[in-house]
């Protein structure tokens, strides 16, 4: 069963496992060997909804690190997380579970060697996997994804590993608890005035980053424009950029980077009105729980991995685009410069303007 985050109540605990209480002998079940990364996370939920979708009988087991389980539990169509452990004979146990567990199918998504060994060991009579990292004598079928217009999205790659190539993505949904909703609303001082969110850090670095100067202005545009309080969410490391941006914007901003857990965040943001976000998991978590996202790039290719719904805009400028940048890029960095907050007003404004008139701040929570 999922590793359930504390956050979640007894009570969601208690009907999740009801729901997806396992079969004594599970007659169609299927391994999915999960990305590393929140963003890739977030980017192959669609295909795994579609998947869900074609394969209504089938049951979905994800094994994840676990800094990612808690993630998993929001989802609807994942009916068991098992934790990937790091040490070689964590991976045998795991390996050994596997095999008592007589999977019919394993969806690789990393590329990587390792991710292809507990199903490899596991012998599941279907090992599907992207090609990569010479690990593709491990695998009983290599996917390579065909090139159809239109779907140059890292997530029609999952899609066709998934068996549905030219299926339409639609965008990632996950399900949050009232209870936590409800705790996203304390933690924000209730639902008045209406919030939006920034989140000026990237784990990838400063070619990721918009300037925390723009950051600051936006806010203050934004928060004068729209009459909205702000919230500035990430990760404990981006906590000082956050803090700066905070006291740069006015006082009273609210500055939460480091202090809520994944699914905490997920809450926090769907509370939001909009956020505005660089090229970061966290803007691909927003997506996750419907919320309009205005999203800064530099130089990475937002045709790839930008993100996904109706309800997003992408600023960029330059004509490059590429999937292979450095961390440190003084190209990428230059055009993010050149993205000016009035440029994100403008956006954000359009945005909203735009966004379903129903659309009520935490209306992706289960019911």
């Amino acid at each position: 069963m999922p590793a359930y985050p504390e956050s979640v109540s007894d009570d969601w605990r208690a009907e999740r496992h009801q729901r997806h209480k396992a079969p004594a002998m599970p007659s169609d079940t299927a391994l999915i060997t999960g990305v590393n990364w929140l963003g890739d996370s977030i980017m192959s939920m669609p295909a795994l909804q579609a998947y869900r979708q074609a394969h209504p009988q089938t049951r979905l087991v994800m094994l994840v690190k676990p800094k990612l389980a808690p993630l998993w539990t929001l989802h609807p169509d994942i009916h068991e997380i098992w934790t990937l452990p790091d040490s070689l004979n964590g991976m045998m146990r795991i390996a050994r579970q596997a095999a008592a567990r007589q999977f019919r199918a394993a969806f690789i998504l990393p590329h990587s060697l390792r991710s292809a060994l507990v199903p490899f060991l596991a012998r599941v009579p279907e090992r599907a996997g992207l090609p990569g990292h010479a690990r593709d004598w491990m695998l009983t079928r290599v996917v390579r994804p065909p090139a159809i217009p239109g779907h140059e999205h890292q997530c029609y790659e999952y899609m066709a590993l998934l068996g549905m190539p030219e299926r339409p993505a639609e965008r990632p949904r996950l399900i949050l608890p009232p209870a936590l909703r409800d705790r996203a609303l304390d933690r924000l001082g209730g639902s008045e005035p209406p919030r939006l969110a920034l989140m000026p850090g990237a784990a990838y670095g400063p070619a990721k980053r918009w300037p925390a100067k723009h950051f600051i202005t936006c806010g203050r545009m934004l928060k004068t424009s729209l009459n909205c309080g702000i919230v500035l969410l990430g990760s404990a490391s981006e906590y000082d950029l956050c803090e700066q941006v905070a006291q740069g914007i006015a006082p009273g901003t609210v500055n939460l980077a480091g202090q809520t857990t994944l699914p905490e965040l997920a809450a926090i943001l769907s509370q939001c009105i909009l956020v505005v976000a660089n090229d970061s998991g966290g803007m691909h978590l927003a997506t996750a729980v419907g919320v309009p996202v205005l999203a800064i790039f530099g130089i990475t290719d937002s045709r790839k991995t930008g993100p996904l719904g109706s309800q997003t805009r992408v600023l960029q400028t330059g004509n490059r685009q590429s999937r292979d940048i450095g961390r440190i890029s003084k190209e990428a960095e230059l055009n993010l410069n050149r993205i000016r907050p009035e440029q994100a007003l403008e956006a954000a404004r359009d945005l909203l303007a735009h966004a379903p008139a129903d659309r009520i701040p935490g209306d992706n929570h289960a019911r």
